[in-house]
C-alpha cells in the first residue's frame, strides 16, 4: 500500500481524498458454522485494507487537509441485526470503528474521516447474486454521496456516517 501511495504521489502530486471503497461480501452464518478462514478473509478484504490505505495515505492528507471516505455498510448500522453474515458484519463494523477512531484523532490535523453505509448497490454482481427486486441504491448515488464528503461542501462534516438506500 505504502508503494500504490507513492507512485500516486509521483503521478499526480499531493491528493485531497482517499476512498476506502475495497471489499467484498459472503454470507458466512451464525458464529458456531462461520469458518475462522472466513473470517479472517472478511477482516482482510474489508478491514485490513481500509487501515493499511488510511495508514500510506495519512501524510499527504494531513499536507492537504484533505478527507477519507469509507465503506460500511447499512447492514451494521443500529437496528440492523447483521444475522447470516457474521464475518461481514463484524468487518464493517471495524471500518466504521476505525472511521470513528481517525476522524477524532486526524481532527487536528484537519483531516476528515466519514463513512457512507449503503443497502445493496446495484452491481451486476448483486443483481446476479439477489435478483432485480432487491431494494438497491444506485451507483449514482453511492458515488454522489462519496464526492459530496469529500468536497469543501462538506468542510465541517467528521466522523458521520451516511445510510444510503
Amino acid at each position: 500500500m505504502d508503494a500504490m501511495i507513492a507512485q500516486v504521489h509521483a503521478i499526480v502530486g499531493d491528493v485531497d481524498a482517499l476512498v476506502c471503497a475495497a471489499g467484498g461480501f459472503a454470507p458466512t452464518g451464525p458464529l458456531d458454522e462461520t469458518a475462522v478462514e472466513d473470517i479472517e478473509r472478511q477482516l482482510g478484504i474489508n478491514l485490513k485494507t481500509a487501515v493499511l490505505a488510511t495508514r500510506a495515505a495519512l501524510p499527504m492528507l494531513r499536507r492537504t487537509r484533505g478527507s477519507i471516505v469509507y465503506f460500511g455498510s447499512a447492514a451494521v448500522l443500529p437496528g440492523a441485526t447483521g444475522g447470516g453474515m457474521l464475518a461481514y458484519a463484524m468487518a464493517k463494523s471495524g471500518v466504521l470503528a476505525l472511521m470513528r477512531a481517525v476522524a477524532e484523532d486526524e481532527r487536528a490535523h484537519g483531516v476528515r474521516a466519514n463513512a457512507v453505509a449503503p443497502t445493496s448497490i446495484r452491481t451486476a454482481a448483486n443483481v446476479a447474486a439477489m435478483g432485480d427486486r432487491a431494494d438497491y441504491v444506485s451507483r449514482e448515488e453511492v458515488a454522489a454521496s462519496v464526492l459530496w464528503l469529500c468536497s469543501d461542501a462538506a468542510r465541517a462534516v467528521t466522523g458521520q456516517v451516511l445510510r444510503l438506500g
